[in-house]
C-alpha cells in the first residue's frame, strides 16, 4: 500500500510542479504585458481572448466558427485595439480559420481538395512566390495569409455543407451577422457619423472600418435577404419571412447613408438584373429609385461631385475618381517591363507609392483598385490567375441554375458585384466583407452537389 501511495503520488508533484511553473511564467509574462500595453484596454483584453478563442478551438472547432461567422462582422473596431505592433487579435482568427480549412481538407479532401485546385491554387502559388521578391517580406507575408484565409473560408463552407439543413443553418448565421451592425448604424449616425473627409459630408460605417467596407457588406446582405425572401426556404420561418422587406428597406437606407457610390451601382445592377430576368414589375421601383434618391441633397451632391475636380492644375482638388486615376496612371507608368510578368511582390504598391505617386506627399498609398494593385504587385500571371478563379467559381456554379434558379443567380451576381467594386476600391483589404461572401459561395456549391437521400424503397430497387 505504501508503495502504491507513493506511486500515486508521484504524478500529483508533477502535476504541482507544472502548475507551478505555468503561474510563474504567466505572472511574469502577464506582468511585462501589462507594463508594455500601459492603459490600452484593448491590449489588456487581448491576452486573455486570445486564450480563450484557443481553448474553444481545440474544444469544438466548429462551433468557435459559428461564433466568428455570427460576430466578424461586428469586430473590425474591437480587433484594430487589440493590436500589438504588426499582430492582434485579428491574425490569430485568421490563423484559425487557416488550421480549420487545413484539417478539414485533410479529414474530408472530396470534393474540397479538388474544387480548391481549381479556382484559389495557382493564384495563391504566385502570390506565395511573389513574397519573396516583395519589398516587406514580413508584411508580405502577413497579406499573403489574408489571401489564404479568404480560401479557408470557401473550404470550410464545401467540407461543412453535408445536408439543406446544414446550409439553412450558416446561411441564417451570415444573414444574423448584420443584425449588430445595422443596429450600431443607427447609432453611428446619432453619433456623427464617419470621421471623414468635410467635404464628403455625413457618412456612416457602423462597426467596420471605413464606410465603403459596410456598404459592400450591406451589398451583400441585401442579395442574400432578397434571395431568401423570393426562395421561400423552408430554413426561413413566416414570420421573418413576411419582415424581410422591411429589413431590406432598413439595409437599403443605411447603404445611402454609407454614400458609397461604387455600391450603389453595384446594388441596382443586382435588382435591375433580376427584374429583367424575373419580374419586370421591379423596374418600374427602380426607375423610380434615383428619382427619390436625387431629391435628397446629401446623395444628389455626391452624385454631383464627379463631374468637377476632373483634371490636375496646380494645387486644385481631385474629385475621388479622379484621384484613382491618377494613382493607376503613375503606378503603371513607374513599372519597367520586366516587372510585367510576375510584378514587385505583394504589398509592393503601398510600399512604393511614396516613389511614384505624384500626389502622395511621402505617406504610403493603397492602390484602390484590386485589378492595378495585382498587376502591379504579381504581374500578369497574378492578376489572370485571380480573375480566372471568379470565372471558374461561376463555371462551377452554372450548371446547377436549371436546379435552383434564383440561388445561382444571387451567386453569379454577387461575382459580377464584387468584379465591378474592384475596379474601384481596395477590395482585398476588406476581410469580412470577403469571408463572408467566399463562404456563401462555398455553401452553395456543396448544397447542390448533395447527393439525393434514396428512400428505403428505393434502395432495394
Amino acid at each position: 500500500m505504501a508503495k502504491s501511495a507513493s506511486s500515486m503520488s508521484k504524478p500529483i508533484v508533477v502535476l504541482m510542479l507544472l502548475g507551478m511553473f505555468i503561474a510563474i511564467f504567466f505572472g511574469i509574462f502577464v506582468a511585462y504585458f501589462g507594463s508594455a500595453v500601459g492603459d490600452s484596454l484593448g491590449l489588456l483584453v487581448a491576452l486573455p481572448m486570445a486564450m480563450v478563442i484557443g481553448f474553444l478551438f481545440l474544444f469544438d472547432r466548429y462551433s468557435l466558427l459559428l461564433l466568428i461567422m455570427l460576430s466578424r462582422a461586428s469586430l473590425d473596431v474591437l480587433l484594430d485595439n487589440t493590436r500589438f505592433g504588426s499582430f492582434g487579435l485579428g491574425a490569430v482568427l485568421n490563423a484559425l480559420v487557416i488550421f480549420m480549412a487545413i484539417i478539414a481538407i485533410i479529414q474530408h479532401p472530396i470534393p474540397a481538395r479538388k474544387v480548391f485546385c481549381q479556382t484559389w491554387l495557382s493564384f495563391l502559388l504566385i502570390a506565395l512566390m511573389s513574397i519573396f521578391f516583395a519589398p516587406e517580406k514580413l508584411t508580405a507575408l502577413k497579406y499573403f495569409l489574408v489571401l489564404l484565409s479568404f480560401a479557408s473560408t470557401f473550404v470550410l463552407a464545401i467540407v461543412l455543407i453535408k445536408s439543406e439543413e446544414d446550409y439553412g443553418r450558416w446561411i441564417k448565421a451570415v444573414l444574423l451577422s448584420s443584425v449588430i451592425p445595422v443596429i450600431y448604424g443607427f447609432i453611428d449616425l446619432a453619433n456623427g457619423g464617419y470621421n471623414g473627409q468635410e467635404s464628403e459630408g455625413l457618412r456612416i460605417s457602423s462597426t467596420f472600418s471605413h464606410p465603403n467596407v459596410f456598404a459592400f457588406y450591406l451589398v451583400l446582405m441585401i442579395s442574400l435577404s432578397f434571395y431568401c425572401y423570393k426562395t421561400k426556404a423552408a430554413y426561413i420561418s413566416v414570420f421573418i419571412r413576411r419582415t424581410l422587406p422591411i429589413y431590406i428597406f432598413i439595409l437599403l437606407a443605411l447603404l445611402v447613408l454609407t454614400k458609397t457610390r461604387t455600391a450603389w451601382v453595384s446594388c441596382a445592377a443586382f435588382f435591375t438584373m433580376y427584374a429583367l430576368i424575373y419580374e419586370r414589375k421591379y423596374l418600374l421601383y427602380i426607375l423610380l429609385a434615383p428619382i427619390l434618391a436625387f431629391m435628397i441633397p446629401e446623395v444628389r451632391d455626391r452624385l454631383l461631385d464627379l463631374g468637377q475636380g476632373n483634371q490636375v492644375i496646380n494645387y486644385s482638388k481631385l474629385n475621388s475618381y479622379a484621384w484613382r486615376k491618377l494613382i493607376w496612371h503613375d503606378g503603371l507608368s513607374f513599372m519597367s517591363r520586366s516587372h510585367y510578368f510576375f510584378g514587385y511582390g505583394l504589398e509592393a504598391f503601398k510600399e512604393r507609392s511614396v516613389d511614384f505617386f505624384t500626389m502622395s506627399g511621402g505617406k504610403k498609398m493603397d492602390a484602390h483598385s484590386v485589378y492595378v494593385q495585382l498587376f502591379f504587385e504579381t504581374g500578369i500571371f497574378g492578376l489572370v490567375t485571380y480573375i480566372w478563379l471568379h470565372i471558374k467559381t461561376a463555371t462551377l456554379l452554372a450548371p446547377f441554375y436549371k436546379k435552383n434558379k434564383l440561388m445561382i443567380f444571387t451567386m453569379i451576381m454577387l461575382l459580377l458585384e464584387f468584379a465591378f467594386e474592384a475596379y474601384a476600391d481596395n477590395m482585398l483589404s476588406y476581410l469580412s466583407y470577403i469571408w463572408y461572401m467566399w463562404f456563401v459561395l462555398g455553401a452553395v456549391y456543396a448544397v447542390n452537389t448533395l447527393k439525393p437521400i434514396e428512400s428505403p424503397a428505393e434502395a432495394k430497387t
